[in-house]
């Protein structure tokens, strides 16, 4: 309670506890930033090395489906479909995340304008920059998703190509 009597020694502490929680806005958008850049590096080796892929895999194995085993036709529709549904949400969110790349990149250029600026209060810079890190979050977390799940079809189609092989061979 004596901190509190001596005015210099409050004024000097609320300076302090300001400056620190700018610095961690400040250093936490460059952060995100970066994070997002490593997010669309993914997304773009995603979107140059899955879908092509898998669809030449998928076709080839949908075509060559008269060859299998009757008992064997139901698991080759399994893969085929859920590789297909795979494929088509990909394509579908493709254009979605890219665009919420790029909309949360702007809304954390102006939002560092902002403070750099004093625009907004500190309070209020803390809530916008939450809000951006939800958004960043959910785009990572739909990228990491999209990542194992390709990946998994890709090589789900290979080894029923191989299999198809196999059975086409005999």
């Amino acid at each position: 309670m004596t901190s509190f009597r001596n005015p210099i020694i409050c004024i000097v502490t609320f300076l302090l506890l300001a400056c620190s929680c700018q610095s961690k806005k400040a250093d936490s958008i460059p952060q995100l930033l970066k994070q997002l850049d490593k997010d669309g590096m993914v997304l773009e080796r995603i979107e140059q090395k899955y879908p092509d892929n898998i669809e030449a895999n998928f076709h080839w194995c949908d075509s060559m489906l008269q060859f299998i085993p009757q008992d064997q036709i139901g698991d080759c529709f399994d893969v085929l479909n859920l590789a297909q549904a795979y494929l088509g949400q990909f394509n579908e969110m493709l254009p979605i995340m890219k665009h919420d790349m790029a909309y949360i990149k702007t809304q954390l250029g102006n939002l560092q304008n902002d403070i750099d600026t004093h625009y907004i209060s500190d309070s209020l810079a803390a809530v916008y920059l939450q809000d951006e890190i939800a958004s960043a979050d959910t785009l990572h977390n739909r990228i990491e998703y999209f990542e194992d799940r390709l990946s998994h079809q890709d090589k789900e189609l290979k080894s029923l190509r191989k299999t198809i092989s196999k059975a086409a061979s005999k």
